[in-house]
């Protein structure tokens, strides 16, 4: 499932919780269009949880909306959160990510602004809260 949302004036939530389907993968790459609409500062969360088996067209699809609106994005996103809550790739295990640390990957070299990971939603909205104090890092 995906699912988008702005719990706050200044956060957009985006939610891929276990299989995407094909609809869930063109609600996908139209949310990031309307990300693209923005001109308030806003910080991204990611959500990532259960097994999530994005096609690999939509994961394509969305890098490239990424790398062409890489300067669009750093005139109004002011990070990108990260939450991974129980996210595995079928294989019956949890995967922290630890060489493939969200902070650091190609994805966030390639973004203009900060990114950050943590476990839970609540870390993720605390941290939103908190962001002018941790960007600077």
């Amino acid at each position: 499932m995906f699912r988008a949302s702005q719990p706050a004036s200044d956060i957009v939530l985006f939610e891929m919780i276990d299989r995407q389907s094909d609809a869930d993968g063109q609600a996908y790459l139209a949310a990031l269009d309307d990300l693209a609409a923005r001109s308030d500062p806003v910080i991204l969360i990611f959500l990532v949880s259960g097994f999530v088996d994005q096609d690999h067209e939509i994961r394509k699809q969305a890098a490239i909306w990424f790398k062409h609106n890489r300067d669009r994005l750093g005139h109004f996103a002011k990070g990108l959160i990260r939450v991974d809550e129980g996210h595995h790739h079928g294989d019956g295990n949890v995967h922290s990510h630890g060489s493939d640390d969200p902070e650091h990957s190609n994805f966030a070299r390639m973004l203009p602004f900060p990114v950050r990971h943590v476990v839970t939603r609540d870390d993720a909205f605390a941290l939103a809260r908190d962001w002018p104090s941790v960007s600077a890092d």
